[in-house]
Order: structure tokens, then sequence, then C-alpha cells
């Protein structure tokens, strides 16, 4: 049944007749039938009746009055999608086959990080329980902990897929990583990994643990360890050649790392695993080093730094001269000392106002002592001095004298009486200041890549890109809320550890997509701008009849869509399957 339109012109004037027509077959043939003239109608008359036999003819829709239509639910869609998709993409979904809830925890950290106990609670406010083919009314909230138990016990396997994954979706694969270590504290209970021991967070008053983290140059993570909170840098290089070796068969390899990690041994360990490094040397080893002061004869200063680069024979390490770097081969290892103007100006304008500061401090507290009513604590006046010297950091070029000395004061009564005060002096060691002024704006790279497989140049671009595993760590402490860990067993801190990195897997994932479409948009932002895409519930309040939708897309998100090659998920068929799974499960 339909509404029929008829045209006639009488004496040039157009006029509109409907009529109330239905189909029939006769003879093989379809032909219509009238079953009600209506004459003439407005357009918005006839569009009016079009929806009303719409509705009588279609079951599926459902007429009521605007006010009648209300919203009863709203589900996470498009952000869960997306992540979903790439999981999938990188074949996670076939690998955790049977523990449907570490996609879960890894989607939760990428968007809404909870408790584990509360993991539960956000899957059911998403559709990813269509995704996942789980009941969450029909399942134990404990079986999150019994994944993350198994999660740890699959940790080798997970990092050896990973690593395949990579190997045949990079194109330029090199076997060339960067390496660190950071510390996050734990709250509560702690776990027997849990100890005292240098922390990155700024709290040594909290028990921690230290996380060893390897990636490749585009930031994918591959290989990850949670170690005892007392562990040093330099002690961690050896376990990982030994395991890299066994995991990977990685034999080649060239590392990136911190100066932190550099010592005798562990370039000897490198070198004796044919294995090639990168790295830098640290700032007391550089003032010890032969060649030092031989190259760069002189501190640089402000008004001379230009001229005694070129003396010194270093060149520029690219058109924009704010950095310059002479090499040196010893003993079959590369020295590239790089003086960084930028870092140079800052340092030394930053030196000379703390020396100010400290000055200033000196002769504000000479003024203060000189006016004591009381005697003062020699002591106390010590641990004063010691203080700024240390918070200035400039106790190794500048010492101050405390010197006894005694005034007299005038009491209420008119008499006199004699205070015990003490007064400072200070002393700069010029030969001191000097050596801490020679450093300012200056690394010492320290390599065994031979010249012919890397320049000076690219050596130091190689250590300057190592900032992406710094920034791995930021992402997964900061956005992926790492801390604060609750965790007790070891195994489920451990676990917890490795849903954050896979977290941070997806979010690079994310960012290397959106860098090769061009866009400058973060990955944060790109989730945010998602998340405004839900799953409806409308609810007839007329009938109690419930209907689902998608919110429409809006410019931006079909845009992140493109740039994240993942159009897929709001494919009509795609999405109209997704609800009915929806529907099925409300």
């Amino acid at each position: 049944m339909f509404l029929k339109k008829s045209t006639v012109t009488i004496k040039g004037k157009t006029y509109n007749n409907y009529k109330i027509v239905e189909s029939y077959r006769e003879d093989g043939k379809v032909k219509h039938r009238i079953l009600t003239p209506l004459g003439s109608l407005t357009d918005e008359q006839a569009e009016r009746l079009r929806l009303a036999i719409s509705a009588y003819s279609n079951p599926d829709l459902v007429v009521s009055k605007k006010d009648d239509i209300v919203v009863t639910k709203h589900l996470a869609y498009l952000d869960v999608a997306v992540l979903h998709q790439i999981w999938e993409d990188w074949g996670f979904d076939n690998f955790f086959g049977n523990d449907r809830w570490v996609q879960a925890m890894v989607l939760n950290r990428c968007i809404d990080p909870v408790s584990k106990i509360q993991v539960k609670d956000w899957v059911g406010k998403t559709v990813l329980p269509v995704y996942l083919d789980v009941d969450i009314n029909d399942t134990d909230p404990y079986d999150i902990y019994r994944e993350l138990d198994r999660l740890s016990n699959r940790e080798i396997d997970l990092q050896r897929f990973i690593c395949q994954q990579l190997k045949v979706r990079i194109s330029n694969w090199s076997e060339a990583f960067f390496y660190d270590i950071t510390s996050t504290y734990l709250e509560g209970s702690t776990c027997v990994l849990a100890s005292l021991g240098y922390s990155r967070d700024s709290r040594p008053d909290r028990e921690q643990l230290v996380i060893a983290l390897m990636i490749t140059p585009e930031g994918y993570p591959f290989y990850w360890r949670v170690l005892p909170g007392n562990t040093q840098d330099i002690t961690t290089l050896q376990n990982l050649i030994k395991e890299v070796k066994e995991q990977y068969g990685i034999i080649n390899c060239m590392m990136v790392f911190d100066r932190g990690m550099v010592s005798s041994n562990n370039l000897l360990v490198m070198e004796e695993a044919e294995w090639t490094y990168v790295s830098a040397m640290d700032r007391d080893e550089i003032t010890t080093a032969s060649f030092f002061n031989e190259v760069l004869l002189d501190p640089p200063m402000l008004d001379n730094w230009e001229q005694l680069m070129a003396m010194c024979e270093f060149i520029p390490f690219d058109d924009n001269a704010t950095l310059f770097f002479r090499e040196l081969m010893i003993d079959r290892h590369r020295y590239i000392l790089a003086f960084d103007v930028a870092r140079f100006i800052h340092e030394r304008h930053a030196q000379e106002r703390k020396i100010k500061q400290v000055l200033t401090w000196i002769k504000d507290k000479n003024q203060t002592l000189a006016q004591a009513k009381k005697a003062k604590s020699f002591e106390v006046l010590q641990r004063e001095v010691q203080t700024m010297l240390k918070r200035k950091g400039v106790k190794k070029f500048l010492t101050i004298t405390i010197e006894a000395q005694s005034h007299t004061i005038i009491g209420k009564n008119g008499k006199e009486r004699t205070v015990s005060s003490y007064r400072l002096s200070y002393s700069i060691d010029q030969i001191a200041l000097e050596k801490e002024q020679r450093l300012h704006g200056i690394t010492c790279f320290i390599s065994n890549v031979d010249t012919q497989s890397y320049s000076a140049e690219e050596i130091i671009q190689w250590y300057r890109d190592k900032n992406k595993v710094e920034e791995a760590f930021h992402e997964i402490k900061s956005h992926l809320d790492l801390r604060p860990i609750f965790l007790t067993r070891e195994k489920r801190v451990k676990a917890h550890v490795s849903i954050c990195v896979l977290a941070y897997f997806l979010y690079n994932d994310m960012e290397q997509r959106l860098r090769q479409s061009d866009s400058t948009i973060s990955v944060e932002m790109v989730l945010n701008i998602l998340k405004a895409c839900l799953v409806n519930q409308l609810t007839f309040k007329a009938t109690g009849q419930t209907a689902l939708s998608i919110t429409e897309l809006s410019q931006p998100q079909i845009q992140i869509l493109q740039a994240l090659d993942c159009g897929v998920v709001v494919d009509k068929k795609q999405v109209k399957q997704t609800l009915r799974k929806v529907e099925n499960w409300l």
C-alpha cells in the first residue's frame, strides 16, 4: 500500500491529486487498484500520510509523539570498536583466544582505567560483551584475577608473539632497539618484589618495583621485565642479552641505552656477545677521560664559544649550527664529544644565577646574625649552610666559612649584654669552577659501531631518539595509570605491568597510523573524540518498545577513522550486526 500522486494541468495551472493505492498480481502481472481517492493535499499533508502508511505497512516502524521517545541507556561504542579492531589487526584475539578478559583490561587502560575488580562493571557499560562473546551477568569477577595468573605464565610467549608480528609487519625491520628502566611505587600491602631503592618518581619513602623495557625505533614494546625495587641500572644488561638471544634468536643487535647503564663491565659483556651499542658517558667520567682536556682546551664562555669550537676542530651537526661535535677513535671505541649551544647557554646562566642567589643569601644571613638577640647554634647554622649549597648545586666550587663573632645589644631595662653569634664568608675555587664550566653543554657519546655502518651524526641521532622509551614510560605511568598498584601477588603484579605495556602497544600503533596519514592530533584527543559516538537505546513510552541506534558520526570522527584505517567498524553491515547482538544481550 502506498500514496500515489497524479498531476493534471488545466488552463496552464497544475493540480496534484492523491490516492491510496495497493499492488496486486493478476495473470503474472503487477497491477494497481485504488483503495481511497484523497483529492488535493499540501506537500506537508502528503508527507505525513506517507509516513503513516509506511508505519502501517512496516512492523519495524513505530509511530510516536516526540515527547514519548526517551533515551534509556548508553553504551560506549566507537572508541571501544576502534581499539578492538586494532587488537584484532595484530592478532591478539588469536593469541588470547581463551582469555577474553585480557582484552577488556587492556582496552580499559586505554580508555578509562579502573581497578581490576571494577573491570566487569566497566565492560557492561560498553559494547565489549558482543566482541568478547561473554555474558557479563553470568561471570565471576574473580575470573579476571585468574586470567592475570595465566597471563603472567605466558609472558615470554606473548613477547615472542609480538616480536614475530613486528618482524612481519615492519618493512624496514632492523635489530636496533632502545632500552631503559624505570621505577614505580606501590600502594598499601606490597609484593615480594617490592623494596626501597632509587626512585625515579621522587618517592624514596615508598617500596617500589623496577621495570625494564625494550622498544623498536618505531616505539613498539616487545620485551619487558618486572624486577626487584632495589635493582640498579647497570645490573640489567647482562640478563637482557642472554634472554633476548634465547627468546628471539637475535644474534647481532644494536642497543641504544641511557648513560646510567654505562660501565666497563657492561660494555665488555656486549662486545663479547658481538653486540653493538650507542650510549653516553656520565659527566664525572668525561672529566676523567684522558682526551677531554686535550680536545677542549679551555672552558667555553658566553663571548667566545664560537671561536673555541673552531679552534678545537668541532664541526656543526647540521645547517642550524645549534650542535657541534668532534669524533675520536680510541681502542676501537668511538667517542663523539658534542657541544649543545642552547644547553650551554642555559647551564651557564643557571650557574651564574645560583651563585648570585647564594651570595645574596649569605648577605641576608649575616644581617640577621648581626642583629640576633639570642645566641645562635653552630650546628643549626652549619646544617643551613650545607642545605643551601646542596640545593643550589654549587658545593663543588663554593665554600662557606662560619666564623664566630659577638655583638652587644641593649635590653629593655637599658642594660648591655653580649650575644654570641657568627658571620659567614665565602670563597670560590676557580679551578673547580672552571672544571664545572668546562662541562656546560657537553655530552660525550660512546659507541662500538663501525664508521661504515653509521656516521657520527647518525650515532648522535640514535641517542637523541632514545627519548622514545622515556616517552613510553611517561604514557604508561600517566595516561594508562600504571599506578596505583594494589595487587600483592607477584604474578598478578607482573601481569598488571603486561596489561599496561599492551595498552601502550595499542596507543603507539594508533600514533604510527596517525603520523602516516600526516595527522598531528594526539592519541588521547582521538579517543576523546571517538567516545562521543555511542550506542543509544530508545524507548517508546506509549508501547514500551525499544530500538537501538548509534550516534551520527561527526566529520572529525570520520576523518579519524580514515586516518586509522578503521572505517570497517562503521560499515553498515557490521553496525547492523553489532546492534543486533547488543539487542540480544540487553
